[in-house]
């Protein structure tokens, strides 16, 4: 382990431990009557949030720990295919919103023309105006999903992962959120992680492609499993909205897993 990641991991060691005290301090001041149980409800929630978030942080330096810092020339190879496949997918059709995306239609392409705030086109505001703005408004899950997509669609993993984040303490069903929590997690090196993230998110939106794309990736190459591959690159290829190029790729890959199976 590298010694900023050393560093960085001791850091929110501290930073739960601090929450851990604030918690207990919390339980003596309703105890003594310092503070009344309404107000102390929402210290805890907000506490509790916390901590779950530092906890994600942990296991994400964890995960990068554990990434092997040397890599067969292959292995490198393939690492870097499954991340340029990974972005091509995100850069399918133009934005939509969920309610207008129909099956096997993908949630990307950037901030979608109907999520607006205040009657401003979210597409004209700056990452750092809409950062202003989700944390004047941390309830509204769109606005920071939004965000968090756009951080994801630049490759920027940690502010996206923050973010998504808090969503799931709002939404733990929210699919595009488990799926893309997913990604991140395999590519920090946690495979048996991400496919439960991604799975998740085939439970919640069964057609949401990108997840099955990520899940028979995530399968193939991280956990070896190219038996198990073979049903989500299947389903990716019955939807009638995957382009060409990724058509392509994607039989490629289910080729590639019935004949290692």
């Amino acid at each position: 382990m590298t010694a900023p990641v050393d560093r960085q991991s001791a850091q929110v060691r501290d930073a739960i431990a601090q929450v851990d005290r604030d918690l207990e301090e919390l339980s003596t001041q309703v105890e003594v009557g310092e503070i009344d149980a309404t107000v102390a409800d929402e210290l805890r929630a907000r506490y509790t949030a916390e901590r779950r978030r530092l906890e994600g942080e942990l296991e994400l330096l964890s995960n990068v720990e554990r990434v092997p810092e040397a890599r067969s020339q292959s292995r490198a190879v393939v690492g870097t295919l499954i991340v340029v496949i990974g972005f091509a997918v995100l850069a399918w059709g133009v934005a939509q919103s969920v309610t207008e995306r129909g099956p096997g239609e993908l949630v990307t392409g950037g901030i979608s023309q109907d999520v607006v705030a205040g009657g401003v086109d979210l597409s004209q505001v700056t990452n750092e105006e809409m950062e202003a703005v989700v944390a004047e408004n941390p309830e509204i899950a769109p606005m920071r999903i939004a965000l968090a997509r756009r951080y994801f669609e630049a490759g920027d993993f940690d502010a996206a992962f923050d973010h998504y984040l808090v969503v799931l303490e709002q939404d733990n069903a929210n699919y595009e959120v488990l799926a893309n929590v997913g990604w991140i997690t395999y590519l920090a090196g946690e495979p048996d992680v991400a496919e439960r993230y991604v799975v998740r998110s085939i439970d919640a939106e069964p057609s949401f492609a990108q997840a099955h794309w990520y899940l028979g990736n995530i399968r193939l190459f991280g956990l070896s499993d190219p038996a198990g591959a073979i049903e989500p690159l299947e389903t990716l290829l019955s939807f009638d909205a995957v382009p060409a190029e990724i058509l392509s790729e994607a039989t490629a890959l289910l080729d590639r897993a019935r004949a290692e199976s």
